[in-house]
């Protein structure tokens, strides 16, 4: 079973936000809304993964052991950070993206 923390929520609305009002460029608010169903869609398939890639950045050890990484387009890679128990269930805890991670 996957379980989004609330902080995820608050995450994927500052994403859509930030999107929406872009000034680089017009996306349309149909767009938006899919690319944040797409990144809701991948924290649930790391249900299926069977081998779970441990956190590297010191920032990412912060919200969670491990990562699952959401390549969107050539510039943009999410990382969805999450723990386990021992029942397998996963807790996603947060949503970086490379452009906002700290090496």
């Amino acid at each position: 079973m996957v379980y989004i923390h609330e902080r995820v929520y608050r995450d994927l609305d500052l994403i859509f936000s930030g999107m929406l009002h872009w000034e680089k460029f017009e996306l349309s608010y149909d767009f938006v809304e899919k690319y944040i169903d797409d990144i809701v869609a991948q924290c649930y398939d790391i249900a299926s993964e069977n081998y779970h890639y441990p956190s590297h950045y010191p920032e990412h050890k912060s919200y969670g052991k491990y990562i699952h990484r959401y390549r969107r387009n050539n510039y943009t890679l999410w990382y969805l950070i999450y723990d386990t128990d021992l029942q397998g269930n996963i807790f996603v805890n947060k949503i970086i993206s490379n452009h906002t991670t700290q090496l």
